[in-house]
C-alpha cells in the first residue's frame, strides 16, 4: 500500500509541470482562461423551411442541451492519451489524499489495537469524513469562479470569501461533533456496536478540531488547480502523507495511544497541509481571512447547489451502508471499515477520470466531427482505469487481509465480500466518467433528478424490511447503487449524443 500510494505521489509530480506548460499554451497566458458562452437555441423556432448560413446551423440545438461556444481566438483541439495522462495522474493524487489519511489510520490501529479499535472507526471516519465532504462545494464553487476572472482583483475576493466561509462551515462541523458527537456515532454505529461508541467518539473528538483546517485546504487547493499549479497541491498531499504515517506508527505503535493517537496524527498532518497551501495563496494572491464579499454568495449557490445535491446523495447512501452494517455486530462493523476504506482508496480513480471529461470535453463539443470520438477515448479510459482498480481493490482485502487486522473473523468477512468490493469499484468509475461528460455538458436537471430517486430507492431498501442481514448483503445494494447510476449516466450520455449527431444531420441537410 505504502509503495503503491508513492508511485502514484512521483509520477504525479513528474506529470503536473508538464500539464501545467501544456494548459497555459492552450489558453495563452498562465493567468487567463479560455472563456466559453452558453447559447441556447429552441429546435422549434426555426423554421423547416430556412435557409440557414454556417453560423446560423450552429447555434441549432434543444432546449435541454448546451453548446460551448468559444472565443474567437480559440484553436483546434485534440485528446489524446498523453494529454488525458497528464491530467489523470496528479489529479488521481489529489483525490486520494483525504482516504490515504483513513486508510493509514486503519492499517495501523487494525494491526496494533484489535478488532474493537478498527470497528469503532468506521463510525467515526464516517462521521467525520462525511460531514467534511458535504461542505466539498465551496472548493466547487471557488474553482469555477477563480477559473472564468479575468482579473486578479477579482480572483482575490473570491479566494478571500470563500475562505471565510469555508472557516465558518469547518467551526459548524467542529462544534457539531463536539455538541452531538454521541448521538450522531449511536445513529451510525447502532445498538450492536454500542462498545465501539467510546472509542470512536475520541477519535472523532480529536479529528473535529482540525476540520476548518480540512475545508481551508481544499478552497487553497482548487485555487491552485484553478490557476494551473498542480505542484504545490501535490506537495501538500506528500507533505501530509509522511506525517500522518510517522504520526500514526509513532503514537499508536510505540506511544500506545490507540485510536487516539492515530486522530492526533491525521488532524496534524491536515493542519500541516493546510498552512503549507493558505501560505502559497497568500503568497500568489495576497489574500486576508478578514475579507468577506456578501454578493459573492450568490455566485456560489449558482454553482455549488447541484453539485451539493449530488454529494448529499452519496453521503446518504454511503451513511445508510454503514448504519446498516451497524447492526449486523463488532466483526462485520470491522470488516466493513476496510472494505469502505479500500473502496474510497480506490474511486478517486473514478473521479479523476470524471474530471478530465469536465476539463477536456467542453472544448470538444464545439467541434462537431470530433466529439463522438471524444466521448468514446473518454468512455473507454473510465472503463479500463475502473477495472485496473477493481481488480487491485479486490486484491488487497483479500490476499492482503493481514494489513489490516489479525483477527481470523474478520479476515473470513474481508475475503467473502471482497468480490462485491470490486465491483463496486469499477461501476463507479464508469458512473463517474459519464456523471463527467453529463456535468460538462450542463446536463444538471437530469444528473439531480437521477440522484435524488436513485438515493430514495437504496435508502428505502436500506431501511425496509427486506434488508439483508449479512454484510455482503449490504454491500451488494451498494454494488447495485453504483451499477444503476452506471447504466443511467452511460444511458442519457449515449441519447445526448445521438440526438445531438440527427440535429446535426438535419442541419447539413
Amino acid at each position: 500500500m505504502k509503495a503503491l500510494t508513492l508511485a502514484v505521489l512521483f509520477a504525479a509530480t513528474r506529470t503536473s509541470n508538464a500539464f501545467t506548460s501544456r494548459m497555459v499554451r492552450f489558453s495563452g497566458t498562465s493567468n487567463t482562461p479560455i472563456t466559453y458562452s452558453r447559447i441556447f437555441v429552441p429546435l422549434h423556432a426555426v423554421p423547416h423551411n430556412a435557409s440557414l448560413g454556417v453560423n446560423e446551423k450552429s447555434l441549432i440545438l434543444s432546449e435541454e442541451d448546451t453548446i460551448y461556444n468559444a472565443t474567437s481566438t480559440s484553436q483546434s483541439y485534440n485528446l489524446s492519451a498523453r494529454s488525458v495522462f497528464q491530467f489523470v495522474t496528479p489529479t488521481l493524487a489529489l483525490w486520494m489524499a483525504p482516504p490515504i489519511m483513513s486508510l493509514i489510520d486503519t492499517a495501523v490501529v487494525g494491526q496494533c489495537c484489535g478488532a474493537t479499535q478498527l470497528a469503532a472507526l468506521a463510525p467515526a471516519c464516517t462521521l467525520i469524513d462525511s460531514s467534511a465532504y458535504l461542505c466539498m462545494f465551496v472548493a466547487t464553487a471557488c474553482t469555477n469562479l477563480v477559473a472564468s476572472a479575468t482579473e486578479d482583483e477579482s480572483v482575490q475576493q473570491t479566494v478571500e470569501t470563500a475562505l471565510v466561509l469555508a472557516g465558518v462551515l469547518g467551526v459548524f462541523l467542529c462544534s457539531m461533533v463536539w455538541t452531538a458527537g454521541t448521538p450522531l456515532l449511536w445513529s451510525i454505529a447502532g445498538q450492536a456496536s454500542a462498545s465501539v461508541i467510546p472509542s470512536a467518539l475520541r477519535y472523532s473528538l480529536i479529528r473535529a478540531l482540525a476540520q476548518p483546517f480540512v475545508l481551508w485546504a481544499s478552497v487553497s487547493r482548487a485555487t491552485l488547480l484553478a490557476r494551473h499549479d498542480t505542484a504545490s497541491p501535490l506537495w501538500s498531499v506528500i507533505l501530509a502523507f509522511w506525517l500522518n504515517l510517522i504520526g500514526t506508527v509513532t503514537l499508536v505503535k510505540y506511544a500506545g495511544w490507540g485510536i487516539a493517537g492515530a486522530a492526533v496524527a491525521t488532524a496534524t498532518a491536515d493542519v500541516a497541509a493546510a498552512l503549507f497551501l493558505i501560505q502559497r495563496v497568500r503568497r500568489d494572491l495576497h489574500v486576508r481571512f478578514s475579507s468577506f464579499n456578501s454578493t459573492l454568495l450568490n455566485e456560489f449557490l449558482k454553482y455549488s447547489l447541484p453539485i451539493f445535491a449530488t454529494i448529499l446523495g452519496k453521503s446518504v447512501v454511503y451513511n445508510g451502508v454503514s448504519l446498516s452494517v451497524g447492526r449486523l455486530g463488532a466483526t462485520a462493523l470491522a470488516a466493513h471499515q476496510v472494505l469502505l476504506r479500500n473502496f474510497f482508496f480506490w474511486t478517486p480513480v473514478g473521479d479523476s477520470v470524471g474530471m478530465t471529461s469536465q476539463v477536456f470535453l467542453p472544448r470538444i463539443l464545439q467541434q462537431r466531427n470530433k466529439t463522438k470520438g471524444a466521448r468514446r477515448f473518454l468512455f473507454q479510459t473510465g472503463v479500463v482505469a475502473g477495472l485496473v482498480a477493481a481488480t487491485l481493490a479486490g486484491l488487497l482485502p483479500s490476499q492482503g487481509s493481514a494489513i489490516f487486522t489479525n483477527t481470523a473473523a474478520v479476515a473470513s468477512a474481508l475475503r467473502a465480500t471482497a468480490p462485491i468490493l470490486a465491483f463496486s469499484v469499477s461501476m463507479h468509475a464508469i458512473a463517474l466518467t459519464c456523471e463527467g461528460m453529463l456535468l460538462a455538458q450542463r446536463d444538471l436537471r437530469f444528473l439531480s433528478t437521477s440522484y435524488l430517486v436513485t438515493t430514495l430507492v437504496t435508502i428505502l431498501w436500506l431501511t425496509s424490511p427486506l434488508r439483508p442481514a449479512s454484510l455482503a448483503g449490504v454491500w451488494w445494494i451498494l454494488a447495485l447503487f453504483q451499477g444503476g447510476r452506471a447504466v443511467q449516466f452511460a444511458s442519457r450520455t449515449w441519447w445526448i449524443a445521438r440526438r445531438k449527431n440527427l440535429q446535426n444531420e438535419v442541419v447539413q441537410s
